[in-house]
Order: structure tokens, then sequence, then C-alpha cells
């Protein structure tokens, strides 16, 4: 079995869904300096970090919640949505549009399916933002075809132009969760492989970041 890395570092400056959104801000609550002074230490030191973020940033997921006031919040997600066997749909020469066609002949049921365009290299670029996104045709597949959850390697999954959000509406009103701002898709085999994207348990949140990755399973895999 071998293990790649989907996740982005969550760190100050980093890409937002949204200007007005703010940057992450990790500082040390207690430093090791700190701790040396309080005499709870003998021999050693120690750091307790403090992280103040809004949860949809860096790789993150969707919980239902997120666009239906009525559905499951992210405490509220089990296990078995969170590791879920994985296909990789190539999506590198498709329209910024991304519509159903490259979903055809693709076995989606019960599966995690990984939207790879590539653009995640523009990570920290102006473009990044210019990402491309599912249409609503393409989330009715998901939906239609049997997915457990979608997973793409830019911004936002939706049109953000379209206020309606349909693919945000579509899939996590099925329960279909959804995981942002994936990256290195391109190391993934198209399947034979366990998409692991665990957030922490934080009850009442809408999205949370995950560290998302792949536990590849095929011996053939590149």
């Amino acid at each position: 079995m071998r293990l790649v890395d989907l996740s982005h570092t969550i760190e100050p400056g980093m890409p937002l869904f949204s200007d007005s959104a703010p940057q992450p801000r990790i500082t040390p609550w207690m430093s090791h300096a700190d701790s040396a002074q309080t005499g709870a230490y003998e021999g050693t030191t120690c750091e307790l970090t403090e992280v103040a973020m809004i949860t949809s940033a860096g790789t993150y997921m969707d919980s239902p919640y997120h666009f239906h006031p009525d559905r499951d919040t992210i405490d509220r997600l089990t296990l078995d949505q969170l590791v879920l066997p994985g296909v990789v749909v190539d999506c590198t020469n498709a329209p910024r549009a991304i519509g159903p066609d490259v979903l055809s002949g693709v076995d989606v049921a019960g599966r995690a399916v990984l939207f790879h365009t590539g653009w995640d290299r523009y990570w920290g670029e102006p473009r990044y933002h210019e990402h491309p996104y599912l249409t609503g045709g393409a989330a009715r597949a998901l939906l239609e075809g049997g997915a457990k959850l979608a997973g793409v390697d830019f911004l936002v999954i939706d049109d953000t132009s379209d206020p309606t959000r349909p693919v945000h509406v579509t899939l996590l009103g099925a329960d279909i969760l959804i995981v942002e701002n994936l990256t290195n898709l391109a190391a993934l085999p198209p399947e034979g492989f366990l998409f692991h994207a665990a957030p922490a348990r934080v009850r009442g949140a809408a999205a949370f970041p995950v560290r998302a990755y792949a536990a590849i399973t095929q011996e053939d895999s590149p």
C-alpha cells in the first residue's frame, strides 16, 4: 500500500473563497520560552498553539448543513462517509464548465469521485481564483449514479457567478459530501485506492479542513 497526500498546507496568505474571508492566524498560546517560566516543567519545555480561522479553508469538506439547515453538520458525519473507494476523473482537457460528459462510462456508485483538472498548480497565484467548476448537469449525474463524495482540485466546486449554487445544493441535499482544494491528484491511478478525508469532530460546523490522502492498493499503480 502507498499513501499519497492530497492536502494543501494551512497558513497565512493562502487562497480563500473570498477576499473578505479572514486569513488564518496561527500563534503560540504558550511558547517554549513562556513555558520555561511557568515552573510547571523541569528539563523540558512545551508549546501550545492557538489557531483562529474560518473553517472553509485549505483542503476542506462541506457538510450537508452548509447549504441545508436541517441536515447534518460536520460532527454528525459517520466514518463510512469519510473513507471511500475512489475514482479519478481526468478533466485536464475539459472546458472550464465541466459537464456530465466527463462521467460517461465512469462507475461512480458508492465512490469518492475526484475531478482532476490540474488547477492546483496555480495555488497561491491570482489565477487560482479563475477556477473551473462543475455544472448542474454534472451534479445531477453524480446524484443519479450514486456517488458518495465529490472532490475537486480547485477553489470552489460551483460557478461562483451563479448565486443559486446548483452543485452545492444538489450534492449536499443528497448527502453527497464535497471536498474542495485537493492537490496532487495526478499522482493517483484512475481507481484502486481508498480516499480518506476526515475532519475534526467539531460540533455545529458547516465545513472543516481535512487531511485528505489516498491509500493505493493496486500493485500496478504509478
